[in-house]
């Protein structure tokens, strides 16, 4: 997640049979309440069964690093066809607590008009998007991961939603209103050397699902990206998140990688 502005450095570790990278997470040890590091690299040469074991290797020592360094908490996120690693975290105690699929829409002559009732968010805003993010998502890996609690996870969503908002991380937040409320959000970020636009988060409030407010959020960040230049713009979901998928997809978006979130407590 790209809630920390100022990622750490990567600390690596090399054998002759490959390399594994991590960095601690400082936004994350904020929020969870405990020390919180994230597999960043993990490569092995070889046929599978070598490649695998290698993999074993790596993790027990870049596991002994990190409960040297007080990490409690470390995760991975590894492509779903890779499954030398896959086995490899599996092997070593790592859990499975989230899936994501990400999709992918070339903006070359794509055109959408900024739908009634949607708009930049405004400082005046921040109360009613706040408890959105803090109370909406339901799909998400914290809420999903039994070593952090229900309260916990959305405090940490409540955060990253703020942080959106303050531009730390997201380049613009776009909101539909419905009755003179905010009903719906979408935090975008750009990567301008790539020229890729990323929907980093989106909610809806429970009063305004079932509405289309989250359509019309959702088109409006696309008409946003549009006017900065955006060549593709890229949004994730979770697995067992059908609805959004079908969303994304009626929007024009489609499927372009897939990937696993494992997760071990040190």
């Amino acid at each position: 997640m790209l809630a920390n502005p100022t990622p750490a450095q990567r600390l690596r570790i090399e054998t002759a049979a490959g390399v594994a990278e991590w960095r601690v997470l400082e936004w994350d040890t904020e929020q969870f309440g405990m020390a919180a590091a994230r597999l960043e690299l993990l490569e092995a040469s070889g046929p599978y069964a070598e490649a695998r074991s290698a993999k074993q290797k790596l993790l027990c020592l870049l596991m002994d690093r990190c409960r040297e360094a007080g990490i409690r908490h470390l995760s991975a996120r590894v492509d779903t066809g890779d499954l030398s690693t896959i086995h490899a975290l599996e092997s070593v105690g790592f859990e499975l607590v989230d899936g994501i699929l990400t999709f992918l829409l070339p903006m070359n002559g794509y055109q959408t008009a900024m739908p009634a009732g949607t708009r930049l968010f405004e400082p005046k805003d921040l109360p009613e998007v706040l408890e959105i993010g803090r109370t909406a998502f339901v799909f998400d890996r914290f809420h999903a991961d039994p070593a952090l609690s229900p309260s916990v996870a959305d405090q940490v969503n409540a955060a990253w939603t703020r942080n959106c908002c303050l531009g730390i991380a997201a380049d613009a937040v776009v909101v539909a209103e419905e009755e003179e409320r905010v009903a719906s959000y979408v935090t975008c970020r750009i990567d301008r050397p790539a020229r890729r636009g990323i929907i980093v988060l989106v909610a809806t409030a429970e009063w305004a699902r079932g509405r289309g407010a989250a359509r019309r959020a959702s088109s409006a960040a696309l008409h946003w990206f549009t006017e900065q230049g955006m060549e593709f713009v890229e949004v994730g979901t979770q697995l067992r998140n059908i609805p959004a998928a079908r969303l994304y997809e009626s929007l024009g978006f489609r499927l372009f990688r897939t990937s696993l979130t494992f997760r071990k407590i040190l």
